[in-house]
């Protein structure tokens, strides 16, 4: 395990540097991995990793959006209409007021009649008229602006601290990525080492078996002794094709956290240590846990500041909101579609104005979003706490199972030496033959738990040390690994 301050193109600990080995399941495969290029090649294909980055570049793309809304805004338009039938307008009767027809020198003239007692023109019926020309068109353009508005400058801030904010998250996924891909990057391997132990104790056991046979040839030991060893010798053949089978599924694991196709040739390099030797405890094992680090942490905080900004945007609904605007359009009515015609006269219609909006009451209904907004706030203060405390509390466990876990890798590797040296004993023994089968068979299953009983300790040894790396913030070299 790395004990200095990572860097890039390093790993924070030792299971970086010792996961992996080469065995005959892999025969085939066309290209070597070690955790570094697994880890890489899962930031770059990777589906959690990739959709992550999707939401960056959305909430980027947002923040410029919002931002374009307190931009002026300018619209083209133009319509073509043919009226079938054009509409009719009723016109009331002081259009067309009653008459009497007067003769003066023999000419007959119209005599408006009036009302004796107003003098106002007496009117008579309401007239049904169609004005207009069937063919019209009108070409334009428009202009809005909203040039004061509080609530829009809180709203561009909040649009960036989101995008702040899905950073962060896609920060989480690359750390979750990365600790996928490194357990069953352990799983692969000592899903691997169980194979190779599995192949020693088979090859042990097959020496013994011709030795033995060779000796009941010779009368100086029972057939029973050759049935005994016979039985352990079919057992281990029938777990060697089980745990082929299971570093098939190891590997298929692995393909899937990293993003690689299942039916793609995975090999993985020899590692620089294995289960018989001693990793050191990382040097910051000592260190005084800071919980500032956690990175939910960081990302409960961004979304404050983000409620905050909201709370702020909704205060700011209270102030009137200004907008400019402008609209300049050309209108034309024919008898015919002749709107292309240069000698046909367009009429103009421009405008432009400033309007003010102010929201003076609405019932109330901001005063309780406020307050919404404000108990939030407290809440997210109470989960940040609760973070603390359990990331605290994260931390003293992954350390205390860190250490109960390397003692006992210290153990069982002291009870290998131990049971290998009572085999050793125990088979000089049998084949000196002051010793029984039974004694060697004994032996022989110590021995097997031991080395099993020390597998499994190195493999909860690998997964304490990922989760002490990960509760010390470790994994916060990728957070700009693909940024």
């Amino acid at each position: 395990m790395n004990r200095h301050k990572p860097k890039h193109g390093t790993r924070p600990f030792i299971i970086f540097t010792i996961l992996a080995t080469l065995l005959p399941y892999s025969a085939m495969a066309q290209q070597d991995f070690g955790i570094d290029a697994c880890i890489s090649y899962a930031l770059d294909h990777n589906k959690d990793v990739q959709n992550a980055v999707f939401d960056q570049y959305i909430a980027k793309a947002q923040v410029k959006e919002f931002a374009a809304t307190g931009f002026p805004q300018v619209s083209l338009g133009a319509d073509l209409q043919y009226f079938v039938e054009l509409p009719t307008q009723i016109l009331p009767g002081f259009f067309a007021p009653e008459q009497d027809i007067v003769i003066i020198d023999g000419k007959p003239y119209p005599l408006t009649r009036l009302d004796p007692e107003t003098f106002q023109p007496i009117p008579g019926q309401a007239i049904n008229a169609q004005f207009g020309f069937p063919w019209q068109s009108t070409v334009g353009a428009n202009l809005n602006w909203t040039a004061i508005d509080g609530a829009y400058f809180y709203g561009v801030k909040a649009a960036k601290e989101y995008a702040e904010l899905t950073q962060r998250q896609a920060n989480r996924t690359r750390e979750e990525v990365v600790l996928a891909v490194s357990k069953a990057y352990i799983q692969a391997f000592i899903t691997r080492e169980q194979a190779n132990l599995l192949l020693v104790n088979i090859s042990r056991i097959e020496k013994l078996l011709t030795e033995t046979k060779a000796l009941n040839t010779e009368g100086f030991v029972e057939a029973i002794d050759v049935d005994r060893l016979q039985i352990n010798f079919n057992n281990l053949q029938l777990e060697k094709a089980k745990i082929e089978r299971y570093v098939l599924l190891a590997d298929a694991l692995l393909k899937f956290q990293m993003g690689m196709p299942l039916e793609d040739s995975l090999s993985l390099l020899a590692p620089e240590s294995s289960p018989q030797s001693s990793p050191a405890l990382p040097d910051n094992i000592s260190q005084q846990y800071n919980p500032e680090q956690d990175l939910d942490l960081a990302i409960l905080r961004k979304t404050e500041d983000l409620q905050k900004l909201d709370l702020k945007r909704t205060q700011m609904g209270y102030l009137p909101k200004i907008s400019l605007f402008g609209s300049y359009q050309v209108n034309a009515q024919r008898d015919a579609f002749n709107f292309l015609d240069s000698d046909q006269q367009w009429f103009p219609i421009s405008v432009v104005g400033l309007q003010m909006n102010w929201n003076v009451f609405d019932s109330f209904m901001k005063v309780r979003k406020i307050e919404q907004q404000r108990i939030g706030l407290d809440k997210l203060q109470n989960q940040q706490e609760q973070l603390i405390q359990a990331s605290t509390l994260e931390y003293e466990q992954a350390k205390m199972e860190l250490l109960n876990a390397y003692s006992t890798l210290e153990s069982t590797r002291a009870n290998v030496e131990l049971a290998n040296r009572i085999f050793n004993v125990a088979t000089i023994k049998y084949r000196e033959g002051v010793g029984s089968s039974l004694e060697l068979n004994d032996a022989n299953t110590g021995l097997r738990e031991a080395e099993n009983a020390n597998l499994k300790a190195f493999y909860d040894y690998l997964q304490a040390e990922l989760s002490f790396e990960k509760a010390m913030g470790s994994f916060s070299q990728y957070h700009s690994f693909r940024n």
